[in-house]
C-alpha cells in the first residue's frame, strides 16, 4: 500500500466513524468534545501528509489545469438520441 492509499484509508475510516456518530449518536458514557477534537485532529493530521506530499512532488496541478483547460467538453446526449437499449445501434 502506497501513502495514498494509506491516507485514503484512514481519511474513509474517519468519514464512517463521523457517519456512525451523525446516524447513531455516541457510544454510552463517551464525551462528545473529545470524540469530535479526535476525528478533527486525525482529519487535520492526513491533510497535512496530503499537502506535504503534494508539495515535495510538485504537486503536479499546473499540468493537470492545463489537461483540465485544453480537455473538450464531454458531449450531452439526450435520451431522444441516445440508444434505448446496449444492444440497439444509432
Amino acid at each position: 500500500m502506497n501513502q495514498v492509499q494509506g491516507i485514503r484509508a484512514e481519511l474513509e475510516s474517519i468519514i464512517e466513524t463521523a457517519d456512525l456518530i451523525a446516524h447513531d449518536g455516541l457510544q454510552p458514557g463517551s464525551d462528545g468534545f473529545r470524540v469530535m477534537a479526535g476525528l478533527i485532529s486525525q482529519l487535520a493530521s492526513q491533510t497535512t501528509r496530503l499537502l506535504q506530499m503534494s508539495q515535495s512532488t510538485g504537486g503536479g496541478n499546473d499540468r493537470q489545469e492545463e489537461v483540465r483547460r485544453d480537455a473538450r467538453p464531454e458531449e450531452d446526449v439526450s435520451p431522444e438520441d441516445a440508444p434505448a437499449e446496449p444492444s440497439r445501434e444509432v
